[in-house]
């Protein structure tokens, strides 16, 4: 459980950051004030597409995942902007996040598309009740979005196309210098546990708000999904830009030193680092 913990703790770290300065959370309030209405037409229209047209159905829900992964994503690269600059130099502007992760459009729309590649094939799998290929396209979309938020850092920090962004991202993993996996098994946790809260509660405010006012239902319900959404995209972001940001440190003096780590992964290393834990 030492890294379940381990991660509130960061999100402590985190919380501390914004308070510093405010300016953090744009990505967050962007993300959520983008992608709830959107999600809300793409919602009503998925109604609207005859069942009749597969074709026309499997157009609208690729371009609908798609843009919602381009805006996560796109969010994810300004936030992890943001917090390199603040962690680096104690001050963070959102128009130098804006011009960085416009360099980088091009890599976002990639890992975009094939994340929404990834979620057709689990929609094909179910539909032709197909357990064994959903498990498996779930578990290699599993992989490809944790990849994606470690490649990000290496593509905005840097300022990487996308092959090379992860050709770096790989030599980085290799080398291994901070001994410490990457967070993968605590935030899968914690957005385990978090996302079936937010749906518990998005399905009581449906039940509850549906009979008195259907738009309002949806309104609210689809916005606490998509504010769980961001929130996780916006830790996931923080936490691996700042893990990039060590692991290059170690790499560039060859040595795990969780002094070289940004604050506030440091302030949740707490100096001492047991090699080859995980979290």
């Amino acid at each position: 459980m030492g890294s379940f913990f381990r991660v509130f703790s960061y999100m402590g770290q985190v919380l501390a950051m914004i308070r510093q300065n405010p300016m953090l959370l744009a990505p967050l309030v962007l993300n959520v004030a983008i992608a709830a209405p959107l999600n809300i037409a793409l919602a009503i229209g998925g109604f609207l597409v005859d069942e009749r047209m597969p074709g026309l159905s499997y157009v609208f829900f690729g371009f609908g995942i798609f843009s919602l992964y381009f805006i996560d994503y796109f969010c994810a690269g300004l936030n992890t902007s943001l917090v390199n600059d603040q962690v680096t130099t104690g001050s963070a502007s959102l128009g130098t996040a804006l011009s960085r992760t416009l360099r980088s459009i091009i890599g976002i729309f990639i890992f975009a598309a094939i994340t929404a590649f990834f979620d057709l094939a689990i929609h094909y799998a179910h539909q032709r009740r197909d357990v064994i290929g959903r498990m498996l396209a779930g578990f290699v979309r599993s992989i490809w979005t944790t990849a994606t938020y470690v490649i990000l850092p290496v593509m905005l920090i840097e300022g990487l196309g996308f092959f090379a962004a992860i050709k770096r991202s790989k030599e980085v993993a290799e080398s291994n210098w901070t001994q410490v996996g990457v967070g993968y098994v605590g935030l899968g946790l914690v957005s385990w546990l978090l996302s079936a809260a937010v749906m518990v509660l998005s399905g009581a405010v449906m039940r509850f708000l549906m009979p008195i006012q259907p738009i309002v239902a949806l309104l609210v319900s689809f916005t606490l999904v998509n504010f769980f959404w961001a929130a996780m995209a916006f830790l996931k972001s923080n936490y691996y830009t700042c893990f990039y940001l060590w692991a290059r440190e170690c790499e560039r003096t060859r040595s795990a030193n969780p002094a070289l780590a940004p604050a506030p992964l440091k302030n949740v290393l707490g100096g001492t680092l047991e090699p080859q834990q995980s979290w």
